[in-house]
C-alpha cells in the first residue's frame, strides 16, 4: 500500500515510540532483576543454615542418648551390687543361725543327723563362731572399716575354721564397698582357688566378674559371667550374672 510522504512523516514519531516500547519489553524479559538475585541468594543461605542447625541438633540428641545409656548401665551395676549384697547378707545370716543350732545340738551331746552332716553347713568352735558373728554384725551395722579389721583378724586367728571361705568372701565384699578393687580381686580368687568346694565359690566367681567390669575389662567381665552361668546354673550368682549380661546388650 502506498502511503503519501506527508502522512509518512506524521506516522514516524508513532513508529519510533512503538519501537522503543518493544525494545524495553525485550530488555525487561531477558535481563534478571537484581532484587530477585539477592532474594534467591539469601534464601539459599537460610536453607544451608537450617540444615546445619538440624545436623547439630541431631548430634546433640545422639550424644544425650549415649549418656543416658551409660548412666542406666552404671545404675544397673550399682543396683545389682546392692541387691547381691543384701541377698548374701540374708543367706549368710541364715547359715550362721543354722550353724548356731548345730553347735547347740553338739554341745547337748545330741548326735547330728546324717542330713545335717551332708548339707555342707560349717560347724565351728564357739570361739571361732563368736568371732565370725561379731565381724558379721559390724557388716550389718555398716561399720565397714571395723568389719574389715574383724574379718582379717578372724582369718589370721582361726586358719582351720570351716568359716574361712565365708570370711574371705565378706572381706572381698567390704573391699568392693571401699573401692579397694585389687584387694577384692585377691580375696575372691582365694575363695575360688583355695576353697573350690565352698558354697561361696559361685558368689565369689560372680564378684570377680564385677571386678573386671570395674577395671573396664568388659570382654573379660562378660566371659566371667558366662562362666558363672555355665558352672553354677541354678544359683543366685547365675541369675545375677544373667542380669549383668542383659545390661550390656
Amino acid at each position: 500500500m502506498h502511503i503519501p510522504f506527508r502522512n509518512a512523516l506524521r506516522m514516524l514519531p508513532i513508529l519510533a515510540a512503538s519501537h522503543s516500547l518493544q525494545a524495553a519489553t525485550l530488555t525487561d524479559a531477558s535481563t534478571p532483576v537484581l532484587g530477585a538475585e539477592v532474594s534467591s541468594a539469601t534464601s539459599g543461605q537460610h536453607a544451608a543454615n537450617a540444615q546445619l542447625l538440624l545436623q547439630i541438633q541431631q548430634l546433640q540428641q545422639e550424644m544425650q542418648m549415649l549418656r543416658n545409656v551409660v548412666e542406666r548401665q552404671q545404675k544397673a551395676i550399682v543396683q545389682l551390687q546392692k541387691d547381691g549384697r543384701d541377698r548374701y547378707l540374708d543367706a549368710d545370716r541364715r547359715l550362721t543361725d543354722l550353724s548356731q543350732q548345730l553347735s547347740d545340738v553338739k554341745n547337748q551331746k545330741t548326735p547330728a543327723s546324717s542330713s545335717d552332716q551332708s548339707s555342707g553347713l560349717p560347724v565351728v568352735s564357739g570361739t571361732a563362731k563368736e568371732a565370725y558373728q561379731a565381724a558379721y554384725a559390724l557388716v550389718k551395722q555398716q561399720k565397714f572399716d571395723q568389719a574389715i579389721t574383724a574379718y582379717q583378724g578372724f582369718i589370721k586367728n582361726y586358719p582351720d575354721s570351716s568359716l574361712q571361705p565365708n570370711a574371705y568372701y565378706w572381706l572381698g565384699e567390704l573391699y568392693m564397698v571401699k573401692d579397694l578393687t585389687q584387694e577384692a580381686e585377691r580375696v575372691f580368687r582365694t575363695v575360688v582357688e583355695t576353697y573350690p568346694k565352698s558354697l561361696k565359690v559361685p558368689d565369689a566367681s560372680y564378684k570377680l566378674g564385677l571386678v573386671f567390669a570395674r577395671y573396664g575389662q568388659m570382654d573379660k567381665a562378660k566371659a566371667q559371667m558366662n562362666e558363672v552361668k555355665s558352672k553354677f546354673p541354678k544359683t543366685t550368682a547365675s541369675k545375677l550374672a544373667d542380669q549383668f549380661l542383659d545390661t550390656q546388650k
